[in-house]
């Protein structure tokens, strides 16, 4: 790439426009100083003081969320002048955080000075821009090296959809799992270029999840975190297009990695269009006022706005009508597909992964949860309810009110249904007993006993501490047990006996079988947790 700006010719560079037209950031926004977009950018820095333009050496692409001038908005222009003076490259302000507009005249200043002046989503970090803009420029060094030879054997091997799927495992150090049923793919690619087959691949997708975090949306794909506990732990992203050709890459995270970089990031969406090509490009045009509308409501559940100014006007602008009296609800599939049935009077709502989130108005509360528990059971879905919503302030809580009910419903086997925050709370309490100091002593008196090895234990049909589960969901009734376990009801009362002889216990005693249900939930709470006692 080459190009000329003011009297200094640049060769291999990045310039402020290759922060629009590269990939790079696609959903920077540019609100002025286009005629600036030829400047060169060297570096990225972060607006962190009033006078920074003092240690500006030209060239940054500068980057701050405006903290600084909340106070006194005027400050802001002035400040674009002197950054101007240094020769910065462009300047980017997260709004929303503290200024949901810019203060008057700094576009105009900024088309006059032509200095990009850039708007970036909230769901950016710092270090991502910083890594996105130096991997950019290693990138642009690199492609400069190559022949076209090469460029063209690459496009050629690109025909072999599982080859450009090792490439980006490999190029990521990463290990990928992709399933798209529609061209067969159900494979782990490993980072050194090799491609596990599809009995593997199942292997890590059907490995229990015991802890998720929604990320935010990438156009139409769904992004999860996703913790795995396979006897270790293992965090993943997880990538879900869920259009006519449902296509998931499941990106594993190293060991301290609890969130995947804005250039992994980036690399499997990449890797993800290459497979969905045409479906993804026309996903990534999709309606904007609508996903402007749902990141709108997703940020205001995960309670990012610190302004509540900035709320109103958001509201405003996107047309929203606060309901009198609503709810947050979240619905799932029992089977993990997407659900089935979502309440169709949602003021706003999001999907992620198989997970429905929306704001509901709601009359009767209790008529309301009733037609919502018949629809769960008819249709196998649950349906967790967040507590009232009578003001902007009311939907975050009512939002982790509704996810902490999921939480329970799922990890403690309920029916698919409609259950409300305050109907759980036994499970609450049930899911916060490993806090208590006493828990240990419980768990080692009642459970761990269980996980040791004696001389009886390979005549054993089962684990003991697997007897345990069903006994405890059977309510101690050894039939029931026999039943669910489709064991004969004297295996199961021979395995019962051990038990008893192993815990020194007395199942017909209520103390004991109460202490062996408490142990048995607070060894729960540690696997999921990954606490070792």
């Amino acid at each position: 790439m080459r190009f000329t700006t003011g009297r200094k010719e640049w060769g291999i560079a990045l310039i402020a426009a290759d922060l629009l037209r590269h990939h790079l950031f696609p959903d920077f926004e540019l609100l002025g100083g286009s005629g600036g977009l030829n400047r060169a950018l060297t570096s990225v820095s972060v607006i962190d003081a009033p006078d920074v333009d003092r240690w500006m050496r030209g060239g940054e692409l500068l980057v701050g969320s405006g903290y600084i001038f909340r106070e006194d908005p005027g400050a802001f222009v002035d400040f674009l002048t002197r950054v101007n003076e240094r020769n910065v490259a462009a300047v980017g302000i997260k709004l929303d955080r503290y200024h949901h507009q810019l203060p008057p005249g700094m576009v105009n200043l900024a088309d006059q000075l032509a200095l990009p002046l850039l708007s970036i989503p909230m769901h950016y970090r710092w270090t991502d821009i910083i890594e996105g803009v130096q991997t950019f420029i290693l990138q642009e060094r690199h492609r400069a090296s190559c022949s076209l030879d090469e460029v063209g054997s690459f496009l050629e091997e690109g025909l072999d959809i599982k080859r450009i799927l090792s490439t980006f495992a490999s190029r990521l150090q990463r290990t990928l799992t992709v399933q798209c049923s529609q061209l067969g793919i159900c494979n782990n690619f490993l980072p050194d270029g090799s491609v596990e087959d599809s009995e593997e691949a199942m292997r890590f997708i059907k490995t229990p999840v015991v802890q998720e975090r929604g990320l935010p949306k990438r156009g139409q794909v769904l992004v999860n975190l996703e913790l795995r506990n396979s006897g270790t732990l293992q965090w993943s992203a997880s990538y879900r297009f869920l259009s006519d050709t449902p296509l998931t890459v499941h990106l594993w995270l190293s060991e301290g990695e609890t969130v995947p970089s804005a250039r992994q990031d980036r690399m499997v969406l990449r890797a993800m269009t290459l497979v969905r090509a045409s479906a993804l490009e026309l996903a990534a045009i999709s309606n904007r006022s609508a996903m402007k509308k749902e990141r709108f409501f997703e940020a205001l559940c995960l309670d990012i706005y610190n302004d509540p100014s900035i709320v109103e006007a958001n509201m405003r602008e996107l047309g929203i009508v606060l309901p009198k009296r609503g709810c947050v609800v979240m619905v799932s599939s029992a089977d993990g597909s997407s659900p089935r049935w979502t309440p169709q009077n949602s003021v706003m709502s999001y999907r992620l992964a198989d997970m429905w989130t929306g704001l509901v108005p709601v009359g009767d509360l209790e008529q309301m949860k009733r037609e919502w528990d018949q629809k769960g059971q008819d249709l196998r879905v649950y349906v967790a309810v967040g507590g009232p919503v009578r003001n902007m302030e009311d939907v975050t809580r009512s939002y982790h009110e509704a996810k902490r009910t999921f939480t329970w419903l799922r990890e403690f086997g309920l029916e698919p249904g409609a259950y409300a925050h305050d109907d759980l709370s036994l499970y609450a309490l049930l899911d916060n007993l490993f806090r208590l100091p006493e828990a240990k002593g419980v768990y080692q008196r009642f459970f761990e006993p269980l996980l040791e090895d004696g001389p009886s234990s390979s005549r054993r049909s089962m684990p003991l501490k697997d007897l345990v589960r069903s006994l405890v969901s059977s309510d101690f009734n050894a039939k029931q047990c026999a039943k669910g376990l489709h064991l004969h009801y004297n295996t199961v009362r021979n395995h019962l006996d051990d038990l008893e002889e192993i815990l020194q216990v007395d199942l017909s005693n209520p103390h004991h079988r109460l202490g062996l249900t408490l142990a048995f939930h607070i060894g729960n709470s540690y696997q999921k947790r990954g606490i070792k006692p």
